[in-house]
């Protein structure tokens, strides 16, 4: 439900059910069951389910905050290039998203499927049972304060990922807005213009392998990120 690559709404329910009974099978016989019986009432029952499911959740929603960033970041840089109004259609999400956070939310996602992000998460729900044993997940204050930490860390990210292109856009800035003052014949919205898309074009592709090396070191954080939550 929210985890990336497996949240897909493209995906039908029917896969993402098979995938879920069969990733329970698998684990079933490794989970420690709790000390004391469960009770079969209806309301317990779906009260301890709806832990379980917490947890999940918790797991789903630490690996989609650096997604959260890179769009965040191609959005600020939507921004400073002139692609503000501009908004695409985000397959994987079904909402409006800039053209810079498009592409770089598309790239992190290959990403994440060739370093095996997609094994990490499943490792981080193997580990999650060892941590909070089944029945035993309690809602704490220091969860509230992690999970708003990782709200925060969603513009970390993205001031990250986005600050060198948005430094040197903002020193083109700087220069055209000195050449209109120096030079008032050339009209500098016209030139303005085509030239912050072509800098800005130029420096994502140039700062492209760093972020590919940036975004590689987030994914392998992912279960422990995952796991300091539910501790």
């Amino acid at each position: 439900m929210s985890a990336p690559i497996f949240s897909n709404k493209d995906i039908p329910r029917h896969t993402k059910l098979g995938l879920a009974l069969l990733t329970a099978l698998l684990l079933f016989p490794f989970v420690r069951l709790p000390g004391t019986a469960l009770s079969h009432h209806p309301i317990s029952y779906s009260f301890h389910l709806g832990k379980e499911l917490f947890v999940g959740l918790i797991i789903g929603y630490t690996s989609m905050v650096m997604f959260m960033g890179i769009l965040a970041a191609g959005q600020f840089l939507d921004f400073q290039m002139g692609f503000g109004m501009v908004s695409l259609i985000d397959p994987m999400t079904k909402v409006n998203a800039s053209v810079m956070g498009q592409f770089k939310y598309i790239v992190s996602l290959l990403i994440f499927l060739l370093v095996n992000g997609h094994h990490l998460l499943l490792t981080a729900l193997a580990r999650s049972f060892e941590v909070s044993p089944l029945t035993t997940f309690v809602l704490s204050a220091s969860i509230t304060n992690n999970l708003v930490r990782l709200f925060c860390d969603i513009f970390v990210i993205a001031l990250k990922i986005g600050a060198p292109a948005i430094g040197v856009l903002f020193m083109t800035e700087l220069i055209l807005g000195i050449i209109g003052r120096t030079v008032p014949q050339m009209n500098v919205f016209i030139v303005g213009m085509p030239l912050k898309i072509a800098v800005g074009l130029a420096t994502v592709s140039l700062i492209l392998p760093f972020f590919f090396t940036y975004v590689g070191r987030l994914i392998q954080k992912l279960p422990v990120e995952a796991i300091k939550v539910l501790r």
